[in-house]
């Protein structure tokens, strides 16, 4: 008599599965909220894994000089500087997102990142010269059409060095070793619009999500401490350079992806039906790369007694490359 009374019970439960399982509108619209969430989050974490390159690098490139003040000297300048770093498109790709189709998004294989920057510096006794550098990105906005974007960047910097070999007839080469601090702060803002995004669960219930944009923001304060060391030699009125500089760096890149959209809901044998508008947010922190290597390469012209142009190149690899040309004035 248990057993039948069990069984039947059992029969029961069984009968009630497809209203268990049965999602409504609005369960519907959470499970799309939390799968916009999570492809955010991979998307956002993808971003900052670059920005992390990006921004260190692009902030401790150019103002590389080859000559030495003597005490009392001092000299203003002002140069162009453009890093460019490797883009991880496959890595984009190959995101597991849910309802975003990653190999959509448009995204350059390298990016191009500018900043103008201006310096001072100061000779002082035992050899030393020391500096200042100010410059970064103003905010600068960019609209075009579905997509509208914005950007700034700040960079100060401070600088010390000494002539370790000066150049004579004994001592073809000089060689200036130098430390410098550099700090940025800056943000990114990036608003793009979407058709549509199809959403459909194991059950079958399906959405369409339209009339879409997504809101992404990037944030980022980095510090980095650098050693140089530069051979220069002098020809006439030319002086060629090389050299080496390491940076130790540290802070943090930060990114959010906000998506909203408005969705039309089909449940697994229902009837289609207009939902709220659905808003997710996905974000990521990743520590600024912690170490970068570099190899420094340029030429400098006088063409005056004190003034001076400077073109320079600096490779840390096939990630990271930076160009940069600048004008300055030197006395002593």
């Amino acid at each position: 008599m248990n057993f039948r009374k069990g069984l039947g019970v059992l029969c029961s439960l069984n009968l009630l599965v497809p209203s268990v399982h049965a999602l409504t509108v609005p369960q519907i619209e959470q499970e799309v909220t939390t799968q916009l969430a999570s492809d955010s989050t991979l998307i956002s974490g993808w971003m900052t894994s670059n920005l992390k390159n990006v921004i260190p690098f692009n902030s401790t490139s150019g103002n590389v000089v080859p000559s030495q003040l003597k005490i009392f000297g001092f000299e203003v300048g002002a140069e162009g500087v453009v890093s460019d770093t490797k883009m991880d498109v496959d890595g984009l790709h190959s995101l597991p997102t849910t309802l975003v189709d990653t190999h959509s998004i448009d995204m350059f294989s390298r990016l191009p990142f500018p900043m103008v920057l201006g310096h001072a510096k100061i000779g002082l006794p035992f050899g030393f010269d020391a500096g200042i550098r100010v410059g970064g990105i103003p905010k600068t906005t960019e609209n075009s059409g579905s997509r509208t974007g914005s950007i700034q960047n700040k960079v100060v910097g401070l600088d010390l060095r000494k002539k370790i070999i000066e150049e004579g007839m004994a001592k073809p080469f000089g060689l200036t070793m130098g430390l410098n601090y550099t700090h940025a702060d800056g943000s990114l803002d990036l608003n793009n619009t979407y058709n549509s995004l199809t959403y459909t669960d194991s059950q079958n219930n399906t959405a369409q999500i339209s009339n879409g944009m997504t809101n992404e923001h990037a944030d980022w304060k980095t510090d980095s401490i650098g050693l140089q060391a530069i051979l220069d030699k002098q020809i006439l009125f030319i002086t060629p350079y090389v050299g080496v500089s390491v940076n130790r760096n540290t802070g943090n890149i930060n990114n959010s992806i906000t998506t909203t959209g408005t969705p039309e809901i089909t449940p697994s044998g229902g009837s289609e039906t207009t939902g709220s508008l659905l808003s997710a947010t996905g974000s990521s922190t990743d520590p600024a790369n912690k170490w970068d290597t570099r190899a420094l390469l340029g030429v400098e012209f006088t063409f005056l007694p004190f003034m001076k142009l400077g073109i320079g190149g600096e490779y840390g690899g096939s990630k990271n490359v930076a160009g940069d040309i600048g004008l300055r004035i030197q006395f002593r």
